[in-house]
Formats: C-alpha cells, sequence, structure tokens
C-alpha cells in the first residue's frame, strides 16, 4: 500500500520555520505553563518529531498546520501526564486486558470498557503507543482491531474514536493504516459512518477492512493471533 504521508526528506526544510513559528504563536502558552517544557524541548531538540507533524496528513508539510496540531497534542499530553506515566500506573485488570500491545505491529482487541475504567484505559493506550512512537517517530505502525464478535457498541465506541485521534493527532504520522479484521457485514455501514467523522478522503484510504482470505497480505503471519492464521 502506498505511503499517503509526505516522506522526511520532503519536509525537513521547512523544520526551522516550524520551530521558530510554533514559539512565536504560542509564546504566551509556553510561559504559563501550558505544555509539558520536556514536549518543547524535543521539538527543539529532535528532527525526526518536529518532521512528524509536517509529515500528517493535516499539515502536508504546511508549517503553519502543523504549529496548531502541536498545540493540540502537546495540550493532551500534558493532560495525562504522559511523560510520567509508568507501568506502575495501572492497575493489572487494565493490562491483563491485553487490549493493546505491541509486536512489529500494533495489535488492538475491541473491547468494552465500563465507564469508571475508560478514563484510565485510554490513558493507557496512549501510553502504550508512546514507549515506540518516543524511540522512532518515524517508524510508521500497523493497526489490527479484531471486529470477529464486534457489535455496534463496539464499533462506535469511545475507544475506536480515541485510536483516531491518537493516530491524527496526538502520535503524528505513525500510523501506516488500520486494519478492521472480519467486521461483519452487517456492520459495514456503522464502520463508514465512523470514518466519516474524520472528514478527510487520504485519511479514510488508511481505513481498511480485511477478511482472513486477505489479512496477510498487510501482516504477515508470524505476527498474526492463531484464529487469523
Amino acid at each position: 500500500m502506498a505511503d499517503l504521508n509526505p516522506k522526511p526528506e520532503e519536509v525537513q526544510i521547512n523544520v526551522p520555520h516550524l520551530r521558530t513559528g510554533f514559539k512565536e504563536k504560542f509564546a504566551e502558552n509556553i510561559m504559563n505553563g501550558v505544555y509539558d517544557q520536556r514536549d518543547v524541548d524535543r521539538l527543539d531538540k529532535d528532527d525526526a518529531y518536529a518532521r512528524a507533524f509536517l509529515r500528517t496528513l493535516k499539515a502536508n508539510g504546511d508549517a503553519a498546520k502543523a504549529m496548531d496540531l502541536i498545540d493540540n497534542c502537546f495540550r493532551f499530553r500534558k493532560s495525562i501526564g504522559l511523560w510520567d506515566l509508568t507501568t506502575d500506573d495501572f492497575p493489572s485488570e487494565i493490562k491483563d486486558r491485553n487490549a493493546i500491545y505491541f509486536k512489529v505491529y500494533v495489535n488492538v482487541k475491541e473491547n468494552l470498557a465500563t465507564d469508571d475504567v475508560m478514563p484510565l484505559l485510554k490513558q493507557y493506550i496512549a501510553w502504550v503507543i508512546e514507549q515506540h512512537h518516543g524511540k522512532d517517530p518515524e517508524q510508521m505502525c500497523v493497526v489490527l482491531m479484531d471486529m470477529g464478535s464486534a457489535d455496534p457498541c463496539n464499533l462506535g465506541s469511545d475507544v475506536t474514536k480515541y485510536l483516531i485521534a491518537c493516530f491524527t493527532i496526538y502520535f503524528p504520522a505513525f500510523l501506516a493504516y488500520l486494519i478492521y479484521y472480519d467486521i461483519p457485514d452487517v456492520l459495514s455501514g456503522t464502520l463508514s459512518a465512523v470514518g466519516s467523522v474524520l472528514h478527510d478522503d487520504k485519511m479514510n484510504q488508511k481505513l481498511l477492512t480485511v477478511k482472513k482470505t486477505e489479512i496477510t497480505k498487510y501482516i504477515s503471519l508470524e505476527h498474526l493471533w492463531p484464529h487469523m492464521k
């Protein structure tokens, strides 16, 4: 599948403008501690991280558009204290769900979460993604969502919408594509409705529905769950 995001070398020229422009446009936020200073410092020092914002489909190399994405991203990161989270911050009931974990790909199992654990589950998802995006923001990932036993509540859940936000704003240019595996035909309309909230034709091209006979076109056998082989 063709990469829809701009390549790093295509946007590198705009990195200096992005950095200076962000500091000027959001100087008050920086001064008042709206962001975690560690995020601001990383943007200044890490070219790959700066390029990631420019490589998003929303920015497409445009530094002015990327600045607004940075603002949204940095606000979110501080709101959940992402820099300071550790595995000890999450109870076993969250970790043992295996709702999200990394191999070479990101595998996400759609599970309904009760209202009382939803905020913590979202925080955990962000923390897991951060472990990998933080190390190499230009190594894009594949998200695999096993939808074989899903119902409309699963597909339209806060978790699904939150994942889309993670890969469009909070972890820029990290998503190669998102695969809905074995989604029942009766839910195809619901999937279209979820995709429509993106208002972005290119991002919608990254949302794929795949059956068992097609899955190895996108993910090799060794990275699949047994029931997918």
